[in-house]
């Protein structure tokens, strides 16, 4: 008598990793003002370091949103775990690429950038990507 009804399936809406990103630019955005008022010398080492984390979150998010919603986790799975292995591929080698062609760029600033932004990103994922109820 109707105690089981059925319902089409839904899909899973995407969570709004994009929102990682935004927080991300803004606090680096922040970051360059203060420290080009405060410390103009560590600005640029700030900017170069915020663009390589930011543009290594970016790569993570696109890998693991590009296996998300597939019927079996192996998908989303590989993409995350790619994605991850990817995004710590290009922080290591982009430093060491910055560190190498630009001398005139703090080690020490550039890897504190890329340390706040990254921590940052963890610690605003559980809040930027919940979906409001």
């Amino acid at each position: 008598m109707g105690l089981f009804k059925s319902y089409p399936p839904r899909p899973v809406p995407r969570p709004a990793l994009w929102r990682i990103s935004m927080v991300q630019c803004l606090a680096w955005l922040f970051g360059i003002v203060v420290l080009a008022w405060l410390w103009p010398e560590y600005a640029v080492s700030f900017w170069w370091g915020g663009l390589v984390a930011i543009g290594a979150q970016a790569f993570w998010i696109a890998r693991t949103l590009k296996g998300f919603g597939d019927p079996h986790s192996k998908g989303f799975l590989t993409g995350a775990t790619s994605g991850l292995i990817g995004k710590w591929v290009i922080i290591s080698v982009g430093l060491v690429l910055l560190w190498r062609n630009q001398p005139d760029l703090s080690v020490a600033t550039t890897v504190v950038s890329v340390f706040l932004l990254n921590t940052l990103a963890a610690l605003t994922a559980p809040i930027s990507i919940a979906r409001p109820r």
